[in-house]
């Protein structure tokens, strides 16, 4: 397993994630459920790329932390996961602008 450093997450002073399970994966977008090694807290990872013929492509990811009990339903769905509820989670996005706290992300990949 890779482990990943974002360092703008706050679930501990280092965070280190690793990806437990891929949800979707497409060529523009990936979801999937990912836990930090230093503290055991889960995150649900989404990137978006917007592809422009007419400029630079935009990359879009989102983090929004997780309960245990969220985590663990997400892990052993065997289909898509109910993940309306992160509309309205607090969430980590990054894009070309920085990072910045939003108030949810989408429910759905694009593609």
């Amino acid at each position: 397993m890779v482990d990943i450093t974002i360092n703008y997450l706050d679930c501990c002073d280092k965070p280190s994630l690793y990806t437990v399970k891929v949800i979707y994966e497409s060529n523009h977008d990936l979801e999937s459920l990912r836990i930090c090694r230093n503290c055991g807290a889960y995150w649900f990872y989404r990137f978006h790329e917007y592809v422009s013929f007419y400029g630079d492509d935009d990359i879009t990811v989102w983090y929004s932390p997780l309960t245990k009990d969220e985590a663990e339903r997400i892990e052993n769905a065997e289909d898509r996961p109910e993940l309306s509820f992160l509309k309205n989670r607090e969430s980590f996005m990054e894009d070309s602008q920085g990072v910045k706290k939003v108030k949810g992300q989408p429910d759905f990949p694009w593609s």
